[in-house]
């Protein structure tokens, strides 16, 4: 949602949402995910990842750590699942388990009460990685960041807007109708390079960059 507004957590994380078809807890373990990319490895972030089935979308939004930290994001937790070293993983499941015994009568589950155990707390930051003897899961260099439930979206802690340079004159005007702060947000073209983002966010055109910039 774009506006003073925010961005939607739709999708759960971690250990526990394994459970989540079956169960109704699932707003216990939606969160919205951010990555920590630096500036001049965005356009990495288009790129496929081999032997992995992702594809990504060329637009996003960037903020700083800061704005994240205040607004409750917290750094993922990758854990070991190459087998003989996958023990903290299998102690994490069996305390998921635990917590379900506990928040479940019959065949019903305490959704409430189940997001109040300290575990299912914890699992949306958990993520794994190495391995396994049906999947290989690997991750890039980047760190990744989750906040469970919504993202609170304000124009002011928006650093800024990335989209393909053929989009941004209309993306521009659209920002700008529905919110004239977000049309002053720099918008940046992620298979830039590092020199034109910082030009485009200190409002430097073009024709002022580069190995022969025009002073005119």
């Amino acid at each position: 949602m774009i506006g003073d507004g925010y961005i939607e957590a739709r999708s759960p994380f971690g250990p526990a949402s394994m459970h989540e078809p079956n169960l109704t807890y699932a707003a216990t373990q939606k969160v919205v995910c951010f990555t920590e990319t630096p500036l001049e490895h965005t356009w990495m972030m288009l790129e496929d990842i081999d032997k992995r089935d992702v594809h990504f979308q060329p637009y996003g939004l960037a903020v700083t750590k800061t704005t994240a930290r205040k607004a409750g994001c917290n750094p993922v937790w990758y854990s070991d699942i190459t087998p003989g070293r996958d023990w903290p993983i299998t102690a994490v499941n069996a305390m998921v388990n635990d917590a379900l015994r506990r928040a479940t009568t019959g065949r019903k589950v305490d959704r409430d009460k189940l997001s109040e155990e300290p575990i299912f707390k914890l699992t949306p930051f958990f993520e794994q990685m190495g391995p396994t003897k049906y999947s290989r899961k690997e991750f890039w260099w980047e760190r990744e960041w989750r906040r469970i439930g919504h993202f609170p979206l304000y124009p002011r802690r928006t650093v800024a807007v990335l989209a393909p340079a053929h989009d941004h004159e209309h993306l521009r005007k659209d920002l700008t109708a529905i919110n004239e702060r977000w049309g002053g947000r720099p918008i940046l073209d992620p298979r830039w390079g590092l020199e034109r983002m910082i030009a485009a966010m200190a409002q430097i055109s073009d024709e002022h960059i580069g190995p022969f910039p025009d002073a005119g």
